[in-house]
């Protein structure tokens, strides 16, 4: 990791943030309401695709003079195994029933605080907004969101190590969202997050992650619209946890429980299979350096004196080794490793500026919601 990508990372994130929260005022006071119904869609695709995608990669790999598909190897796209894909999706699951309980339990305590949620009626809906719904509330974010915090953030951060980045990524990713009611579950979310961009060295599981969370909500959130949910288990359980406090009680307790359970259980299997997939790749790698050392002979007859005067071959048997050890050293989990660097200060100016400008908002959005 070079100073030059940290601080590109830094300024890169630092202008996103002020266009994401320039659009985001004006559109507060509705000088883009002459676009009508297409007003939500349009603002996504700028803000989701335009801002956060293209913006970050394109300035990243225009700075740091690099390809495409350099600079995307750089935010974490890399290929995963049809195991972890399919991990990544019960995680999504599990995340957003976990997420029904922490939204709920924070919503409780901002209300005792005096802070009053926004009601807003989504009209009559049908096959159509559900499909748009899901394309700009659950895939657009999955994809862009995660770009920006666990591609481009995550890579210009990791050199603080692990704990440091995780942190820094689930707290960016929280007041990204520029509202007291999304910011601590969001924050809990960005941190798991990058914790799986870190055991698995992909971005693609948590796009999974991340979509399935969004997407569950607009899927129940259209059933409920269509009333379709009137008298099934969700109700019947409302309906037992208010009758029997103490019972609820326990009940919410008991599901909470199970699903950090489970929660944990599929985490150890996301971690083996990528451990796996590792191993698997190393053992690739090694043969065909294995294949490349035929056309020279047998290995075992290569000797120092006759790679010296072959640089090539030396630096083929120099790779050779260092495989075989990353073999026989088979890691616990597949950790993104990098060297710890110390962030200069205008690196930290504008990282710090990104988070005060959005927590600013997130604050705003907080007193705004009391009076």
């Amino acid at each position: 990791m070079e100073k030059k990508e940290v601080f590109s990372t830094s300024l890169i994130y630092f202008v996103v943030v002020c266009l994401f929260v320039t659009i985001r005022i004006l559109n507060g006071f509705n000088l883009f309401s002459f676009m009508g119904e297409a007003e939500s869609y349009v603002l996504s695709g700028v803000l989701q695709v335009g801002v956060l995608f293209l913006l970050s990669v394109v300035m990243f790999k225009t700075i740091n003079k690099k390809t495409f598909r350099a600079t995307f190897e750089d935010f974490n796209y890399r290929k995963v195994s049809i195991k972890v894909i399919l991990i990544a999706f019960g995680l999504g699951v599990v995340i957003y029933l976990l997420n029904v309980f922490v939204s709920s339990f924070f919503s409780t305590i901002l209300q005792s605080l005096g802070y009053h949620y926004g009601t807003s009626s989504g009209g009559e809906q049908n096959g159509w907004t559900l499909v748009l719904s899901l394309i700009f509330v659950a895939l657009m974010p999955a994809v862009c969101e995660e770009t920006l915090h666990r591609g481009m953030l995550l890579n210009g951060t990791r050199g603080l190590g692990m704990k440091k980045c995780i942190l820094i990524n689930g707290l960016m990713f929280g007041l990204m969202h520029l509202n007291i009611e999304q910011f601590f579950y969001a924050t809990l979310i960005g941190f798991f997050l990058g914790f799986v961009v870190y055991i698995t060295g992909s971005i693609y599981p948590c796009m999974i992650i991340h979509f399935m969370n969004n997407g569950i909500g607009v899927v129940l959130s259209f059933m409920q619209n269509k009333n379709l949910l009137s008298g099934g288990v969700f109700v019947k359980l409302n309906l037992l946890l208010s009758s029997n406090p103490i019972l609820g009680t326990f009940i919410i307790f008991l599901i909470i429980f199970a699903l950090v359970f489970l929660l944990y259980f599929l985490t150890r299997i996301l971690i083996r299979c990528s451990v796996e997939d590792d191993f698997r790749l190393r053992k690739k790698e090694l043969s065909n350096l294995l294949k490349k050392f035929t056309y020279f002979g047998e290995v075992d007859k290569i000797t120092n004196d006759s790679v010296e005067d072959d640089e090539e071959l030396s630096n083929e048997l120099s790779n050779l080794n260092r495989i075989k050890n990353l073999i026989d050293e088979r890691p616990e989990a597949v950790v993104i490793r990098t060297k710890k660097v110390k962030f200069d200060f205008k690196t930290k100016a504008f990282f710090w500026a990104s988070a005060s400008l959005m927590a600013l908002c997130t604050l705003f959005s907080f007193i705004w919601g009391v009076i």
